[in-house]
């Protein structure tokens, strides 16, 4: 199987959508699906964030790139701590889309910025004699321009600028001068922006549902293994499944004792033994 089915075949193992595996990888719903139908492969840090955050193996998600050979005799790898994924910043945010957009996606959000850029400088020279018709035609002109631009895209990255050119017009048809039309054009925009780009993430976020991991957070197991982190040692089994488990405050906690699960680290349980 090669790379793409199977981290296709990982994702639908896990009951996730290319939407929202993406959101847990941090990374734009259009990576996935280039991932997955092996145009492409992922960071390092992520291949090891999937390994850990859903139970599989390297040697599993590349069998088929790279073959392991018959008579290689294997060791069992030591046990790493998994980091989490660093927080996201804006910049690397903006980074992330930027490299994970298509090439016709690029050249298309590079002429909607240029295409903002040059209006301003379109309006104040053409309208300097207060040509009213004039505004008119250049506003209706961005309305269908960046219209389109939202349609190709389909990404919700300009139809904030086509309200905030709704504005301009308005305000030219009333008459209102240049840097009133300009004013309210990105005032508009702007705050179209603000208000309703968290409303479609909140509406997209709704139907997320928790992974295997997940649910097994704030749940009581019992253990399974003695937990000593001085060795280290332990095992949790909870929801059907035995986990690696650590103690949270260094306490040695004895088998068939029922501990509450604190947090996840990579692949290990953080436990607290229950009073």
């Amino acid at each position: 199987m090669a790379f793409g089915d199977r981290l296709a075949a990982v994702r639908r193992g896990n009951g996730l959508t290319q939407e929202q595996f993406a959101e847990q990888l941090q990374v734009s719903r259009q990576a996935v699906s280039k991932w997955e139908s092996g145009r492409g492969y992922p960071e390092m840090e992520k291949i090891l964030y999937i390994c850990n955050r859903y139970q599989v193996s390297i040697a599993d998600l590349f069998a088929e790139e790279a073959p392991v050979p018959a008579a290689a005799e294997t060791r069992p790898a030591p046990e790493q701590e998994a980091s989490p994924l660093p927080r996201a910043t804006l910049g690397s945010a903006v980074g992330a889309f930027l490299t994970n957009l298509s090439p016709k996606n690029k050249w298309l959000a590079g002429a909607v910025l240029v295409g903002i850029g040059a209006l301003a400088g379109i309006i104040g020279l053409i309208l300097r004699g207060g040509d009213t018709d004039m505004a008119t035609t250049i506003w209706i002109a961005a309305i269908i321009i960046f219209g389109v631009a939202e349609a190709a895209t389909a990404g919700l990255t300009s139809i904030w600028f086509v309200l905030g050119s709704v504005a301009g017009l308005i305000a030219a048809v009333c008459g209102g001068p240049v840097w009133l039309q300009v004013g309210l054009f990105f005032a508009v925009s702007i705050a179209a922006l603000a208000f309703t780009r968290p409303l479609v993430v909140r509406l997209m976020k709704k139907d997320i549902r928790p992974t295997n991991a997940d649910r097994v957070l704030n749940s009581v197991g019992r253990v399974t293994e003695r937990i000593d982190n001085a060795l280290p040692s332990g095992a949790v089994y909870i929801d059907g499944k035995t986990w690696t488990a650590r103690s949270a405050d260094g306490e040695v906690i004895e088998p068939d004792a029922a501990v509450r699960i604190l947090r996840m680290e990579g692949v290990k349980l953080i436990v607290q033994k229950e009073p």
